[in-house]
């Protein structure tokens, strides 16, 4: 007969609300889940084991007689989680990879002599939104008569990553947990974070986002950085109502970059018919319709009253035109990583490895990479972008 081990029902509950698996999941790969939960069976050690490696949690947390209280390495802006909004394991991996990867490049730094502090870093702290997105808007070169020339939303998104990455930061953006996906990132859980540094400013976005939506993120994280204050941001989906008021300004900040309200003032054309010029301003100012019609609100050109109904249209709006839009097949993967690493953090991790002054080891940890060939055939793109 097999021996089995105890385990406390609220550790097993711990870890499927961390890893985020349904009920139904942990019921689909563990028949006795539910007894389990009870206490009328005991787990295998085998099963233990096999739990702890579904739900990416260290076995040996499963043994402990309650579960552990396991916070965010970083500040927390994000507001109404609850209990319920305890940080998952994808969350925490993702933020702990990028602390590791923000620190590598700290050091990177200071081995050129190059780690001065930036001076745009924390610059905003006591400036109006007017102002902070004003200096936000010049430092990117992120003026509405310049977005003219920019064609589509990758155009957008590229000028702003370069533009920010020209300043001395970092910028990533993925979609899962290093390059499992098997691990999606929850959108629902975290739009996107940055962690600080005086040197390197780190801003990730969560690429699960549509393409508006991600744009509108790192200007929200870039405000964190220019306010100096850094954390995970629930970012575009508390852009009405955010309870924490350092969000609330990073969201009037990134709207007011987006949405320049004197240009909105004159640009907007009361007589021509809502959802057209709303339609016609998105594309003038590369952003969502939604984000314009919040600054319509908060200009009083549209009525407080009639808002919430015409904001819920336009949702709906959207959704069905997201429908039609054929989705992509998931692009090229040494394509991708400039994103999911960082096009600035790539080539110095590159430069540094083959240059032997960073381990291969370290490197391929680094970039998240499983082989060496992998590693070299992203060397030869990058240096074939120049």
């Amino acid at each position: 007969m097999a021996v089995t081990v105890a385990v406390r029902p609220p550790v097993l509950e711990w870890a499927q609300r961390r890893s985020g698996r349904a009920d139904d999941d942990m019921r689909s790969k563990f028949a006795n889940w539910d007894q389990w939960l009870s206490e009328e069976r005991q787990p295998r050690l085998a099963e233990v084991e096999a739990v702890a490696q579904f739900t990416h949690v260290p076995v040996g947390y499963l043994f402990l007689s309650e579960p552990p209280r396991e916070e965010l390495p970083i500040p927390d802006f994000r507001t109404g989680r609850g209990e319920t909004g305890a940080p998952t394991d994808d969350l925490l991996e993702t933020i702990y990879l990028n602390q590791r990867r923000q620190k590598w490049y700290e050091d990177y730094l200071a081995e050129l002599g190059d780690a001065e502090p930036l001076t745009f870093v924390g610059s905003a702290r006591h400036a109006s939104v007017e102002n902070a997105a004003a200096g936000i808007r010049q430092s990117l070169g992120y003026e509405v008569e310049s977005r003219q020339h920019m064609r589509t939303l990758d155009e957008v998104r590229n000028h702003l990553i370069n533009s920010f990455e020209g300043l001395g930061g970092l910028v990533v953006i993925n979609s899962m947990v290093e390059n499992n996906s098997h691990r999606m990132l929850d959108l629902d859980e975290f739009r996107g974070f940055t962690l600080q540094s005086p040197v390197a400013p780190l801003v990730f976005v969560n690429a699960r986002d549509t393409k508006r939506g991600q744009v509108f993120s790192l200007l929200h994280e870039f405000a964190h950085v220019w306010r100096g204050e850094f954390g995970v941001s629930a970012g575009g989906a508390v852009l009405q109502d955010s309870g924490n008021h350092v969000e609330r300004w990073c969201n009037a900040v990134a709207a007011e970059v987006a949405v320049p309200a004197d240009d909105l003032r004159i640009q907007f054309n009361v007589t021509a018919a809502l959802t057209q010029e709303l339609d016609r301003l998105s594309e003038r100012y590369k952003c969502s319709t939604l984000v314009i019609l919040i600054k319509l609100r908060d200009l009083m050109i549209l009525d407080r009253k009639v808002f919430q109904k015409t904001y819920e249209d336009e949702v709906e709006r959207l959704l069905g035109l997201a429908e039609k839009v054929p989705r992509g097949k998931g692009g090229d993967f040494y394509g991708n990583q400039s994103f999911r690493v960082g096009r600035t953090l790539s080539r110095a991790i590159v430069r540094d490895a083959l240059r032997g002054a960073t381990s291969m080891t370290e490197a391929l940890r680094l970039m998240s990479f499983k082989s060496v060939s992998v590693f070299d055939r992203y060397a030869d793109r990058l240096r074939e972008a120049g």
